[in-house]
């Protein structure tokens, strides 16, 4: 309810593949996740521990409107080539965030430090029976059940 309530929506769905709709996320020196968009219509992370450098969460919420099939390939071009500044959020541990990663270009820059980033991600969908691909699961999971 708090969800619908806030994001004026009637209906939430979790992944339809039982793996994808809770995610532990644990990111050691070096490690990163590129720039990408979500499968999920938004997404709600907690962050457990930041590390000391590194692990920045990058995004731009301009580029693309999954819902109006409306991708701006230039716009996109010009963030992953460094052309054009993402937004950078410096995460503190205990931060809840809310956002569209369907919608967002979204990264994690690499680690810097020997202490970890850990983050708790839950991934929500406004239409039923969505799932992440086979392969996906596999990459992500390393099994798809």
């Amino acid at each position: 309810m708090f969800l619908n309530k806030i994001l004026n929506i009637k209906n939430i769905y979790p992944y339809k593949d039982k793996l994808s709709s809770i995610n532990y996320n644990y990111y050691e020196k070096t490690q990163q996740l590129g720039w990408h968009f979500d499968n999920a219509s938004f997404a709600i992370t907690l962050m457990i521990q930041s590390p000391n450098a590194g692990g920045v969460f990058q995004y731009t919420n301009k580029g693309r409107n999954y819902e109006k099939n409306y991708l701006n390939k230039n716009y996109i071009d010009n963030i992953i080539n460094g052309k054009r500044k993402p937004t950078s959020l410096n995460v503190k541990p205990g931060t809840l965030l809310l956002f569209y990663g369907r919608n967002y270009l979204h990264r994690v820059t690499p680690v810097r430090s020997k202490k970890p980033r850990i983050l708790v991600t839950l991934n929500y969908n406004l239409e039923k029976g969505i799932e992440l691909s086979l392969n996906a699961r596999k990459t992500f999971f390393g099994r798809i059940k």
